[in-house]
């Protein structure tokens, strides 16, 4: 730039929205800045365009930021803009643009509306009149835009956007989508049975389950999926139940049972992606460290301490058992255990004892309760009564089972173990449970420890396995 001091002048221009991307609206802007320049004597040393970009929703805007650097700099003397609001529609935006320009004596010159006057009072008080105008009109037209889709959200319209994962638009109408709508109905089946997200995952990337984007899903993507109301023909807007008219993939009754284990803070946070086997990380060494599996395909698998991983090689002094017989010992210790009647009467005798003490005049059995929830349930699936009449009738007795449940899982020390004591046949249920399942049931009920096997070395000893359970259900 080899222009005399004080003439250097940038040209500014930007679009909110360039809806046929020919860059038109900028092009028009920067030719009507060019005549201004010529007008007032200004040699252009640069233009700076952000097109499609509004100033607004505070998105980066590349060229505006690289034009307010060369300012700083001091490659620019003027700026040229068709009108103010091209360069910022937020107060804020204004006071750094003043931080920037006024101690570096750099003017503005608006193509509608003249010079933008930032050296004296007067002229400051009239830039920033505009600028607060210029956010008002924003946030006016964002009430409008929010307003008009609350309304098409109660409605139940689609308010526009990619259509989502489970569903598509062959026509006119939005239809559920049958290979993705699976997937989804199956995973929160799978969840509601007691299984993890890690192992729906897993299920949904072995059947070849992608994302719209093409890619397979991870945990957190599967779980956000999942937690869609959507899916149960629920439309939300900011957080808000608004209409029950989208097409419908999971039972209400499922979604919610659902959604009320995958946002339950009790849930364990932590991956299972690491443990491929029953034990691994479960059962113990003598030694007090952790024992993980070990063994390829077809070969004979066992568990090991995991010493022998720290070391590199197998170090004597330390449990190694055989898998198959430990794991078969292990299911059928646990499957009993939890099949006592003492047992499961005690979790259950727990769980309604609660609801009698807190609300003595209004206690009900556990059985007529989830009677009664699931008679709303097939009312709403018969069209008899409302999504927001299901809600309102099912809250307290929600209220009362959560209550219950709770209980259940703090007598036995599990959610799963509270699950499993009230079903008809927990042991044979623990048996056919999913190795997740029956992974946090495990760990959450039993410690178990391994003993020195002695003289009975390539034998399954079953004295040397102790099994205790960490709360006595009793």
């Amino acid at each position: 730039m080899t222009n005399a001091q004080g003439t250097r002048a940038a040209i500014y221009a930007r679009i909110s929205r360039d809806q046929q991307g020919q860059g038109l609206g900028v092009e028009r802007q920067e030719q009507l800045c060019r005549d201004l320049a010529k007008t007032l004597g200004l040699e252009v040393a640069e233009v700076y365009t952000d097109n499609d970009i509004s100033a607004y929703s505070g998105r980066h805007r590349a060229a505006y930021e690289l034009m307010l650097t060369d300012i700083r700099a001091g490659r620019i003397d003027a700026v040229l803009c068709y009108h103010s609001d091209r360069l910022m529609r937020r107060t804020r935006e204004l006071e750094r643009y003043i931080d920037i320009c006024k101690p570096r004596g750099v003017v503005t010159h608006q193509v509608t509306a003249g010079l933008l006057d930032l050296s004296s009072a007067t002229g400051l008080a009239v830039a920033k009149t505009v600028a607060a105008w210029s956010q008002h009109e924003s946030d006016h037209k964002g009430e409008r835009i929010a307003a008009q889709k609350a309304q098409a959200a109660a409605k139940g319209k689609f308010l526009g956007g990619r259509i989502p994962w489970g569903w598509h638009k062959p026509g006119d109408t939005i239809e559920i989508e049958p290979v993705a709508a699976k997937f989804i109905l199956d995973g929160t089946r799978s969840i509601v049975a007691g299984k993890s997200l890690i192992s729906v995952t897993r299920a949904w990337a072995d059947a070849g389950a992608v994302s719209l984007s093409g890619k397979q899903m991870i945990t957190t993507q599967v779980r956000r999926v999942l937690l869609r109301p959507r899916n149960a023909g629920l439309l939300t807007f900011h957080g808000e139940v608004v209409a029950d008219s989208w097409p419908a993939i999971v039972p209400l009754e499922l979604f919610r049972q659902c959604e009320a284990i995958l946002s339950s803070p009790d849930r364990p946070q932590q991956s299972e992606a690491k443990f491929k086997y029953l034990l691994s990380g479960i059962v113990k060494c003598f030694c007090g460290r952790y024992m993980t599996g070990f063994g390829a395909e077809g070969y004979r698998r066992s568990y090991r301490c995991k010493i022998h991983q720290e070391g590199g090689k197998y170090t004597p002094g330390h449990a190694n058992r055989a898998m198959a017989p430990l794991d078969d010992y292990v299911k059928r210790v646990a499957a009993a255990h939890i099949d006592r009647q003492d047992h499961k009467a005690a979790v259950r005798a727990e769980a309604q004892l609660l609801a009698e003490n807190e609300r003595p005049a209004e206690s009900a059995d556990i059985g007529e309760l989830i009677s009664r929830k699931n008679s709303l349930a097939r009312m709403f699936a018969q069209g008899a009564i409302t999504e927001s009449q299901l809600i309102e009738g099912s809250r307290e007795i929600e209220q009362k089972l959560d209550s219950m449940k709770d209980q259940a899982a703090a007598t036995s020390g599990s959610r799963v173990m509270a699950e499993f004591a009230f079903a008809e046949h927990p042991g044979a249920a623990f048996l056919s449970a999913a190795p997740d399942v029956q992974r946090e049931l495990l760990r959450a009920v039993f410690d178990i420890t391994l003993r020195p096997t002695g003289p009975h070395r390539g034998e399954f000893d079953r004295s040397s396995v102790d099994m205790s359970p960490l709360r006595p259900m009793s």
